[in-house]
């Protein structure tokens, strides 16, 4: 007599021994077990033993992952390694690493790129000039840039002539090139590049660059540029304020959010003022000297 597959009733099925549901049982006429091909289910697993959420394994190893480098908190901010302090302490006190990047890209957004500049950078350039007197600071400009380096404007922010490159390429691309070249280049100690339409390729080579090197690149770009993604790990804009005073907003860094404007009130260019036998910084508190000149658009009549 051949085997047909009869249903199971809830005692055969208990009798069978196989919990869970059962697939390919079969049944003789004498509705004895022949075969029973189910499938044990898995033993339930502790709640100890079962894989945590993504979430929760990332804050388990927080401790670890926060001494990587690279690995930042969002609400502490990065602390990056040798940074140098601007010369302006409330604006170092939201910086990460309390000041400049030792490598990397600042951007410097402003309406008028190459005017409000100087009086941001000047502690930075008169104290790097001084701790490196061998040393050059590379200024790029575009070769159609109405601007031109003012000597004694930036004689009186510490800066000799003497160690200042000043390059004008003929296209923007030529501009990039010669920035990256800077950052090959043996005692150089920052790079200030004036762009209009900086790509954003050209702005990632650079801060891998710069960021190997281990010098910093100010980029002044127009503040048009705002919403174009960036590379650059710190972003700024710069505006004029009353009184020759500086408004410095915070578009961009390795930490929380500050929407709030800083007004640098002390934002004065740095003078080597003589004293005795030797040369020491002191804080002018006179108009601030323009290391940009602007030509004259027409003659003046007599």
């Amino acid at each position: 007599m051949t085997s047909a597959a009869l249903p199971l009733t809830s005692a055969e099925h208990a009798a069978c021994g196989a919990p869970g549901p059962t697939y390919g049982c079969t049944l003789n006429a004498d509705r004895r077990m022949e075969a029973c091909s189910s499938s044990p289910s898995p033993a339930p697993v502790p709640e100890s033993s079962r894989a945590r959420a993504p979430h929760r394994r990332l804050r388990a190893h927080a401790p670890e992952l926060a001494n990587l480098p690279g690995v930042w908190r969002a609400d502490v901010g990065a602390t990056p390694p040798g940074a140098v302090p601007s010369g302006h302490p409330t604006l170092d006190a939201l910086l990460p690493g309390g000041g400049w990047p030792r490598g990397g890209l600042v951007e410097l957004l402003s309406s008028h790129p190459g005017l409000q500049e100087a009086a941001l950078l000047a502690p930075f350039w008169a104290t790097q000039a001084q701790a490196q007197p061998a040393g050059r600071l590379a200024w790029v400009l575009a070769h159609h840039s109405p601007s031109r380096v003012h000597a004694p404007g930036l004689a009186r922010l510490g800066v000799s002539p003497a160690q200042l490159w000043c390059l004008q390429p003929s296209t923007e691309s030529d501009a990039a090139w010669a920035v990256e070249q800077m950052l090959r280049s043996t005692g150089v100690w920052g790079i200030w590049w004036i762009t209009r339409h900086a790509q954003v390729q050209q702005l990632r080579r650079l801060q891998w660059a710069a960021q190997s090197r281990g010098i910093p690149v100010f980029v002044s770009r127009h503040l048009a540029s705002r919403q174009d993604p960036s590379p650059a790990p710190l972003r700024l804009h710069l505006q004029a304020g009353p009184e020759q005073t500086l408004q410095v907003r915070i578009l961009k860094r390795q930490g929380p959010v500050y929407e709030r404007p800083l007004v640098l009130s002390g934002a004065h260019p740095l003078a080597l003022q003589p004293n005795s036998s030797a040369q020491h910084l002191t804080l002018s508190t006179r108009p601030l000297a323009h290391v940009v000149d602007r030509p004259v658009p027409a003659p003046v009549a007599a």
